[in-house]
């Protein structure tokens, strides 16, 4: 079952910026690109680099992770870099090419919520 729960107020998110949070012992990370707001996995899908130290370039609305520079879209979790420099011939590098999970993201008044799926622990 999926709920959107609360997980920052929209002062707390500066914009072009980026905020680690927790939502049932699961980081998220949340972005504010110019007021509007998204929701990703804090954790790199190739080697769990932590995104939260990782370069956000606003303008393209792209992170890159601080430990091998994988590049990701942060509206929709597609990985963007190596994934465009990789020959089509070599089909089993693919298995690194893993999209960013993201979530869906409700602004109501300054709270930030964001659907979250499974068991939510109080």
């Amino acid at each position: 079952m999926s709920e959107f729960v609360k997980v920052a107020k929209v002062s707390e998110v500066l914009p072009n910026s980026l905020l680690a949070v927790e939502i049932n012992g699961q980081r998220l990370l949340l972005v504010n690109l110019g007021q509007e707001f998204y929701a990703i996995d804090a954790l790199c899908p190739h080697r769990n680099g932590p995104l939260e130290k990782g370069h956000l370039y606003e303008n393209e609305g792209i992170i890159e992770c601080p430990w091998h520079y994988y590049r990701y879209d942060v509206r929709t979790g597609k990985n963007l870099y190596p994934r465009n420099v990789y020959p089509a011939d070599l089909t089993y590098l693919e298995r690194d090419l893993k999209p960013l999970q993201h979530y869906r993201v409700r602004v109501e008044g300054d709270e930030i919520l964001v659907e979250f799926h499974g068991d939510r622990k109080e």
